[in-house]
């Protein structure tokens, strides 16, 4: 039998195709690296969100890897920014992160504001961490950040009433796109992003339920869900995330496929392969 070959890109392939693709106005281009792991290129500026580009919580082999990530830390040169949704160990990783800030070492990193001492911790510099906060607009290079507060599975507010779970809503070279994070779906969230006219999202698709939730893996916002608040939305393009690496915290992508299909057959979405490339441009309505 011919060996399938592949047809996405990994490694130092990948990282030159990601600084070569060149964004025209009111777009932007985006990778996926697996979980809720995206690369997004604005104009000029490459951000990571969420990226787990290591085997870390696999030390004890209970957490064992699908596949292998589409990129090392250390090949991440051209990282502007990491945005961190919370502390969970796959939006959060210690080598990950490490890796990246030795191999872009002028990148800026944003996350909620109880993760501050743990960048720290980890030897980031203070000057570029970027404290979060639900609410409050952030404007960084071009791009205006909205974080948005996350239950998942229920709020987590510190001492001083900030929020460890967070979404982003990005808005940058004329498109707005929004990362979820880890999420379930709640009458706040719909609340706060109903006000704002979001061009694509990338929202977790894995669910939850009680065997996940007795092994201490809190649970998402389902399949059912993403998709139904795309529609409330009117999200251009919806992006499932969340579902692929982890064999028992992963669900079923054809069943996005046909609810999406069923239910809302006007809804553009697209199902990417780790290192994959899209470009999105907006199509605005003519004034």
């Amino acid at each position: 039998m011919k060996e399938q070959k592949k047809i996405y890109r990994s490694g130092q392939s990948l990282v030159r195709q990601m600084d070569s693709t060149a964004v025209p106005e009111e777009a932007i281009a985006f990778w996926h690296l697996g979980q809720s792991g995206v690369a997004v290129k604005t104009g000029e500026a490459v951000c990571y969100f969420d990226p787990y580009l290591s085997d870390y919580l696999n030390t004890s082999g209970s957490w064992p890897r699908k596949f292998e990530p589409p990129l090392e830390p250390a090949e991440a040169v051209n990282a502007a920014y990491v945005f961190i949704s919370h502390e969970h160990p796959d939006h959060l990783d210690p080598v990950t992160i490490k890796g990246i800030d030795s191999a872009s070492p002028h990148v800026r990193f944003v996350c909620p504001a109880p993760s501050v001492p743990l960048l720290s911790g980890l030897g980031i510099e203070e000057s570029r961490i970027i404290a979060a906060k639900a609410g409050e607009l952030i404007k960084e290079a071009g791009m205006e950040i909205l974080p948005v507060a996350c239950k998942h599975e229920e709020y987590e507010i510190d001492e001083h009433g900030n929020h460890a779970y967070l979404g982003y809503v990005v808005s940058a070279n004329g498109v707005t796109f929004y990362h979820a994070g880890d999420t379930v779906l709640h009458r706040e969230l719909i609340d706060t992003l109903q006000p704002v006219s979001i061009d694509v999202a990338f929202l977790p698709v894995n669910g939850g339920d009680f065997l996940r939730r007795e092994k201490g893996i809190v649970g998402n916002m389902g399949f059912r869900e993403a998709a139904d608040l795309a529609h409330l939305l009117e999200v251009d393009l919806l992006v499932p995330v969340h579902y692929d690496l982890f064999p028992f915290n992963a669900d079923n992508p054809s069943y996005f496929v046909d609810y999406v299909y069923r239910n809302y057959p006007a809804q553009c979405f697209k199902l990417l392969v780790p290192g994959e490339r899209m470009l999105y441009l907006a199509e605005k309505e003519d004034e």
